[in-house]
């Protein structure tokens, strides 16, 4: 007989379908060999597919692991919200009002604790703590060779890309990303990356993509416009991208652009997939060590949205 795997795909980081990145959840993953959930994930196409299974540390509510349609991700900030935005919705977990912590067990570790607020019984919005960042490269000389690639591979020119002195820089959350100011926001929706390109410079740099943004949104709800191009599966672009946008936090704070303080965190919304026509609102605050002025703690939060519920059969 047949085994059938219930599932549901949600849509993270908007609280409409058909927008937002998309996550399949599958809701009992025991006995699922790893190259069976490869395949799984090669089948359904979507930008990442989490597998639910039984904890094996106390300190964890749950495991998952996360497979792209090429490869096991260990660092899937998108399918930690989504996930548990799944389990909160189908009662998985006891809820408490307003504010629900999980955590949960990945290849890596148990990852920082998982928020979930809850509104008349119902999760409306999960947030996650990023790892502490950590300031890399700055490429900002004049005549720089990665700058230059840079702007060769996004077809801008060099001096696009250091305007107001927000040169880019690696900001890692975890895996590294390459954040770069692209301030002409027309511009920035023009872009079409040579993604060959844009993989051999992060190969060069060790990157795990390239976090373009412009300090400014089109949308009323948010300030800052993200486009994200990826290093991984041959080069795709993201209609969001939590990892990134906390490092993109940690980045404006370190630039003075936002200014957290000892009285509270600062906090601003990227909007993201638009040019894609899957548009993204993803939430961040940033919060400042009272003894360490330098020493951020990020979080990413967003609404999901709950797409499509069905079976898959397994012979």
């Amino acid at each position: 007989m047949p085994r059938t795997l219930q599932y549901r795909q949600v849509d993270v980081f908007t609280d409409r379908p058909l927008s937002g990145n998309a996550l399949a959840v599958f809701l009992d993953g025991r006995g699922l060999e790893p190259r069976v959930m490869q395949a799984i994930a090669r089948e359904l196409n979507l930008p990442e597919t989490a597998f639910l299974l039984p904890p094996s540390v106390d300190d964890a509510t749950y495991c998952i692991r996360t497979f792209t349609p090429c490869e096991e991700t260990f660092s899937a900030a998108q399918a930690y919200h989504g996930t548990a935005f799944v389990l909160a919705e189908e009662a998985l977990i006891p809820l408490s009002e307003p504010l629900t912590t999980v955590w949960q067990q990945t290849q890596i570790g148990v990852v920082s604790p998982v928020e979930v607020e809850v509104a008349g019984g119902r999760p409306v919005k999960v947030s996650v703590t990023a790892d502490v960042p950590v300031f890399g490269r700055v490429f900002g000389r004049p005549g720089s060779p990665v700058l230059a690639a840079l702007a060769l591979a996004l077809g801008v020119d060099p001096d696009d890309l250091t305007s107001r002195g927000l040169f880019p820089q690696i900001v890692s959350t975890r895996d590294p990303y390459l954040i770069v100011c692209l301030e002409n926001l027309d511009r920035l929706s023009g872009v079409e990356p040579d993604f060959s390109a844009l993989r051999r410079i992060g190969e060069q740099l060790d990157v795990t993509g390239f976090s373009v943004f412009a300090p400014h949104a089109r949308d009323l709800r948010a300030q800052v416009h993200v486009r994200f191009f990826s290093c991984s599966n041959g080069g795709v672009e993201e209609p969001a991208s939590a990892g990134a946008a906390a490092a993109l936090g940690a980045y404006l704070a370190n630039r003075r652009v936002i200014r957290p303080d000892t009285a509270g965190p600062a906090r601003f919304t990227i909007e993201q997939g638009v040019e894609m026509l899957r548009p993204s609102y993803i939430e961040v605050s940033v919060a400042v060590d009272s003894l360490d002025l330098q020493s951020y703690t990020v979080r990413v939060s967003g609404a999901c949205a709950t797409v499509a519920s069905g079976e898959l059969l397994l012979p």
